[in-house]
């Protein structure tokens, strides 16, 4: 019994890790459809194949593709342009697939049409990814026409299985699988709280094994990014859904502020823990069960979960109050050193119930709303960018990429022309620097070959066995899709295996030498597209660091800014939960386009962004905190004012001066507040009050994001020096 039990929480806990892996489980979503639209093609247009007598297995092959480009290549923002590009898909794959067949008759012309499509790719996309999507289906078209000699007679069939694939993309997508961006959010709210729910857990465990090694303090590292991702795709939603169609009274701003103070508490929990157990506190046993109270008590809150959690919350309420109580009843100058980190949790934890009891409250009374929150406009497209378009810049470097592809293809594997082709246009799609498609190249390298490898393998176990194989392909097509945002490399690895079935199926048998020669083309043409986009109007990953550097600085400003004009008592109309969120996400993007200079073998070429991530980094954890210190602000005299006044001039001149270095190169002046902190530091001593030296507390984290600028601006070579009076 006690084994069924240990066996049925462990399949729980596996269970949850898998939900959590996939917010919103949009990625699951997405391959089922992709899978569904691929079977259901296949299958309608063989059997409607062999009610006609007509045996061409090539058709429902074709059919399948569409299919499957109508759920996966398809990018507009709204759902009703989804829906008319991909019926349109149905009209370019037709027309491009006949001028494929008409044009493989005559030397050389089918290379034109099919470069031209490459270049209309990514010319147009400027005007929108519907073109993208339909010059897309077009290449794949013109590609398919080539390799199997689709003939004039055979193109009414072929059409038939166009109309096949795109209605089954459609209905899956639209009808069957539709996504409601109510039902996503909702989704995503699970993920999270699971994955909160398991960090907690893991948290507890430490607790009570302190002795443990590091690794459990690393595990619970990886968890908590993984939950700041999740945090960012909740908050990236709620600009196009209202959470109070999910939940009755609930706001967008109540939700996301929520969603900060979880994402807050556990990024709190990782280091608080770590320095508790390093300086034995939690070997006082009043400490370790107050804290394993509080994280379980914390765990077990069902917020948005179950509409009645009154008795969770307060239960949650009184484990903080007991933590409270053990804090206040320690000697504070035999343990001050980390006395002050059970308060800091303490204050963390507090945050979230009483979020959490404002959502319950708001849901539990439905609340009619007011206002309704005004959705985020779109930033304006109308700035002017010097020269060329980045589309036109790719557009040129596709072509040239695809030009030299053809030459080569025609000169090392004849029979198959355009394979080193189709692996240069792919690497080219989503990248929009050199360093982000060399790292492509890369991913879609080592996913080849070890696709080739494996699905060498495979297929000669399966090859006889049709059934077997059309099985497979259907497996490796869902694992495919549902592995691509994760890892392209292993997203590459199944649709190579994909590839190796579909040549035993097609071309009568698969060898060695054939899928060698595939390896090596994919190869060719991934780095054909690398050194086409490092050469050809190159768009320098050092550029695109620096837009991303002076976007985050720019979020730093306006957040600054809000919380300091609230400090003064001043009302803004800003979101400061808002505005923390997007320098999450910039940040982020920072991580993601300086990947490919962070990977560098060479130490010395990656030395600087390193360390420029390491002060982003810490900056964003300290502005974060300002959000997270929200006691009432004492009332503040005009000298204190005027000092308050005096600091935020000056780190905003300090944000603004490094945004400009960057752009220009040309050293500006930066300003250090030691004199400040000091004049604010002194503050509280003149009566010991509470507040005041909260007050003083709340400043405490412009210091060190000021003290992190200095140290960006120090490593670009500028002055440092005392601002003017």
């Amino acid at each position: 019994m006690k084994m069924k039990q240990t066996l049925y929480q462990t399949l729980l806990h596996w269970l949850a890790r898998i939900t959590a892996a996939d917010p919103g489980l949009t990625r699951l979503v997405n391959a089922a459809k992709a899978t569904l639209s691929v079977i259901s093609s296949v299958l309608t247009t063989n059997l409607l194949l062999d009610w006609l007598d007509y045996s061409l297995i090539t058709v429902p092959i074709f059919s399948g593709i569409v299919g499957l480009l109508g759920v996966f290549a398809v990018f507009d923002d709204t759902s009703q342009k989804q829906k008319v590009t991909t019926l349109l898909l149905a009209l370019s794959s037709g027309i491009t697939l006949t001028i494929g067949a008409w044009t493989s008759s005559y030397f050389h012309l089918s290379d034109v049409a099919i470069l031209s499509v490459v270049f209309l790719a990514f010319y147009l996309s400027r005007y929108g990814s519907r073109y993208f999507s339909l010059n897309m289906i077009g290449f794949i078209s013109i590609y398919f026409s080539t390799i199997l000699n689709v003939q004039f007679n055979d193109l009414p069939i072929y059409f038939i299985g166009i109309a096949i694939g795109v209605f089954y993309a459609y209905f899956y997508k639209f009808v069957v699988l539709k996504n409601k961006p109510e039902n996503v959010l909702k989704r995503s709210m699970t993920s999270f709280h699971i994955q909160t729910n398991l960090i907690l857990s893991r948290v507890i465990h430490i607790i009570q094994h302190p002795d443990e090694d590091e690794s459990q303090l690393r595990y619970l590292n990886r968890n908590v990014l993984k939950l700041n991702e999740y945090a960012r795709n909740i908050s990236s939603q709620l600009g196009d859904v209202d959470p109070y169609d999910v939940w009755e009274g609930i706001t967008a701003n109540q939700l996301r502020l929520y969603v900060f103070d979880v994402q807050m508490l556990m990024e709190t929990l990782t280091p608080t823990i770590k320095q508790l157990k390093e300086q034995e506190a939690i070997s006082h046993n009043d400490v370790q069960n107050a804290l394993v109270q509080l994280i379980q008590s914390t765990k077990n809150v069902k917020v948005l979960r179950h509409h009645d959690v009154l008795e969770q919350l307060l239960e949650a309420e009184k484990s903080v109050q007991q933590l409270r109580t053990v804090a206040q009843e320690i000697n504070q100058q035999e343990y001050d050193e980390w006395l002050f980190l059970l308060r800091r949790l303490n204050t963390m934890a507090n945050h979230v119930i009483e979020g959490a009891f404002e959502l319950h409250e708001v849901r539990h009374k439905n609340i009619e709303r007011t206002n309704k929150e005004e959705p985020t406009g779109e930033p304006s497209q109308d700035e002017k960018q010097e020269g060329l378009e980045p589309t036109t810049k790719k557009a040129l470097q596709a072509l040239l990429a695809g030009a030299l592809a053809i030459a080569l293809g025609y000169l090392l594997t004849p029979t198959h022309q355009y394979w080193i082709l189709l692996s240069a246009f792919i690497v080219f799609m989503g990248t929009d620097t050199v360093g982000r498609t060399f790292i492509k190249a890369n991913e879609r390298t080592i996913g080849t070959i070890a696709g080739a490898i494996v699905g060498f393998g495979v297929s000669l176990v399966l090859s006889g066995h049709s059934t077997w194989q059309v099985a497979f392909i259907f497996l490796c097509i869902f694992m495919a899709f549902y592995l691509f945002n994760v890892s392209y490399s292993l997203a590459m690895f199944w649709i190579t295996m994909i590839i190796a079935m579909l040549y035993d199926l097609l071309l009568g048998g698969i060898t060695y030498h054939l899928l060698l020669a595939r390896v090596f083309d994919t190869f060719l043409g991934a780095y054909i597209g690398f050194f086409s986009s490092a050469l050809v109007l190159p768009n320098k990953t050092r550029e695109k660091v620096t837009d991303t550097t002076i976007a985050f600085l720019d979020s730093l400003s306006q957040y600054i800014e809000t919380y300091l004009m609230g400090l003064k008592g001043k009302n803004t109309t800003e979101n400061l939960t808002e505005i923390a969120f997007e320098l999450d996400q910039s940040l982020h993007q920072f991580k993601i386009d300086s990947e490919s200079i962070r990977k560098r073998p060479a130490r010395f070429s990656r030395s600087d962004i390193e360390r420029w991530l390491t002060i982003l980094v810490a900056t964003n954890y300290y502005a974060k905190h300002l959000n997270a210190t929200r006691e009432q602000a004492p009332t503040i005299d005009p000298e204190l004012k005027e000092t308050i006044d005096h600091i935020q001039a000056h780190v905003n001149h300090n944000i603004a001066a490094i945004s400009e270095m960057l752009r220009t190169k040309r050293h500006q002046v930066i300003y250090d507040l030691e004199h400040d902190r000091e004049r604010i530091e002194r503050y509280p001593d003149q009566d010991n009050d509470l507040s005041k030296r909260i007050f003083v507390y709340k400043l405490y984290y412009i210091w060190r994001i000021n003290q992190s600028l200095v140290l960006l601006a120090q490593d670009m070579g500028a002055p440092i020096s005392r601002p003017p009076e």
